[in-house]
């Protein structure tokens, strides 16, 4: 699934360079799209989510499994961790690997909507 500056939906998986908390460096790491498909329209940023196959373990993260896309695969059983948002320049993207099912999608937004309170 090659990428396109303005062809990014909320849902999506993608293949990012991640600055590292300390600021130290990047890392290439799945992420999930979580701004809305007309935000990503007109920024040139995506707010996103990483993805990671370390167990779950913590509250607001949301289990993922190869059932769980609409599209792709997964390498390893993963997690998305809802409660540790990032704003990246969409030039970060290398690629889009895959999508949530609308179904988990829903889980993801219940989630970050219990961490914010809304």
């Amino acid at each position: 699934m090659p990428k396109s500056s303005s062809s990014f939906e909320q849902g999506d998986i993608a293949i990012a360079s991640i600055v590292y908390s300390s600021h130290a460096g990047f890392k290439r790491r799945p992420v999930l799209v979580a701004s809305n498909t007309d935000y990503n329209k007109y920024s040139e940023d995506l707010i996103v989510v990483s993805i990671s196959s370390t167990p779950v373990k913590r509250k607001f993260d949301v289990k993922l499994t190869n059932d769980d896309l609409a599209e792709g695969e997964l390498r390893l059983e993963s997690k998305i961790i809802t409660d540790f948002p990032t704003t990246i320049e969409k030039a970060l993207v290398s690629e889009k690997i895959g999508r949530i099912s609308s179904q988990k999608l829903g889980e993801v937004k219940q989630k970050i909507r219990e961490l914010y309170g809304i």
